[in-house]
């Protein structure tokens, strides 16, 4: 996520407090807020053209960890590890879920390695 205003590439979900962010995220916008101004605006978790690949549902990242079905819980967890469908975990919001959809593959300048 970019921040709009000051272009920073670090911006975080912000909690939702009043009825427009309830309304907004109805409608697909959710609050985020950037690490660098502080400033808070309002976007998509996903941006439509990343949309067919797997992303957590909650803070839309697309780093995410393999693991075991029995992991998941939920109302449908049960269907999802009958039909063996590959797991998935967010490591920044711990999100354990099931998707069919095939992950994305970071671009190199999004990808930090220890030598940074």
């Amino acid at each position: 996520m970019t921040c709009p205003i000051c272009k920073h590439l670090v911006c975080k979900r912000s909690r939702r407090r009043s009825t427009k962010d309830f309304l907004l995220s109805a409608a697909g916008l959710l609050p985020w807020r950037c690490a660098g101004c502080e400033s808070r605006f309002y976007a998509m978790a996903v941006p439509l053209s990343h949309f067919l690949y797997a992303h957590c549902a909650r803070c839309g990242n697309f780093d995410l960890q393999r693991i075991p079905g029995e992991h998941v819980y939920g109302y449908f967890s049960k269907a999802g590890q009958v039909l063996r469908m590959p797991a998935f975990r967010c490591d920044p919001c711990r999100h354990n879920f099931f998707s069919m959809r095939p992950t994305r593959q970071l671009p190199a300048r999004m990808v930090t390695t220890s030598a940074d």
